[in-house]
């Protein structure tokens, strides 16, 4: 009986959490008078192809600034966070515990604080409106994060093990890319599929550092595509499901590597 009740209540979240991704999918494929006549959880009555290829010539461009600046965001903070976590993990030295408690606390802090400094910072590097400087403000953002998922889950590695390999000659930067990397595959997993959803899905960073088309990521130019004078909700839900398809497909493959990075660097020991 319990299990059954458990059932039931997974089933009926799930189906929540499911609907508006189906209502996106769904008006994706509608015609706007369709829309307009309030259709919307309703199957289409005429599947409208048209809407992702608009949607997907729109954001043809935007969708690889995406991937040339998610890809080295991700690679820059995850390396620059996996040496530090390594360093607040194995190593002891003074100022350690603020220093962990210091990370923690800015991983949390809304991006919105750091849009001003950020924005200065970049301008005054002369990197506004260039791939270098949204990548700049990205690994600044993301790399607390990075710090934090890896020290957690290399902390469940026995200090033992690096003991060990310095006794027979190992050096830091041995045991590094030798021995804790290859062990450490689902944290640094994890740490990497957080910070590239992080990057691809962000918005108000991306808005206020890319004012030219040429330079422009997705997600931005996705707010543009509801159209200025008539709301064409069927191509912005269209364009937010070709957006959505790289999260996703990275959730696939790495999902198993996710769930279990976090899930260890959850309890020590």
């Amino acid at each position: 009986m319990k299990k059954a009740v458990a059932l039931m209540i997974i089933f009926v979240l799930s189906a929540i959490w499911l609907l508006p991704v189906y209502v996106m999918f769904s008006a994706s494929f509608k015609s706007l008078s369709e829309i307009g006549a309030g259709n919307y959880i309703l199957f289409p009555t005429h599947m409208e192809t048209k809407n992702w290829l608009s949607a997907f010539r729109s954001l043809e461009i935007p969708l690889r600034n995406s991937i040339i600046v998610s890809l080295p965001v991700t690679v820059i903070a995850v390396f620059i966070g996996s040496w530090t976590g390594y360093a607040l993990a194995m190593f002891n030295f003074s100022g350690k515990t603020r220093l962990f408690f210091t990370v923690a606390i800015v991983t949390f802090l809304p991006y919105q604080i750091f849009l001003i400094p950020l924005t200065r910072l970049v301008v005054s590097l002369n990197l506004f409106n260039t791939f270098s400087g949204m990548i700049l403000a990205y690994v600044i953002l993301n790399t607390p994060m990075a710090i934090l998922v890896t020290t957690l889950f290399f902390q469940t590695i026995p200090k033992e093990i690096y003991e060990a390999a310095s006794l027979d000659g190992c050096g830091p930067v041995r045991f590094y890319f030798s021995i804790l990397l290859p062990i450490s595959l689902a944290g640094i997993t994890s740490s990497a599929v957080l910070t590239f959803t992080n990057v691809w899905n962000e918005f108000i960073i991306a808005l206020s550092l890319s004012r030219d088309p040429t330079t422009r990521l997705a997600i931005p130019t996705l707010a543009g595509l509801k159209g200025s004078y008539v709301a064409q909700w069927n191509v912005l839900m269209a364009g937010a499901a070709v957006v959505s398809v790289p999260g996703i497909l990275v959730l696939i493959f790495l999902g198993k590597f996710f769930i279990k990075g976090l899930t260890a660097g959850a309890v020590k020991g």
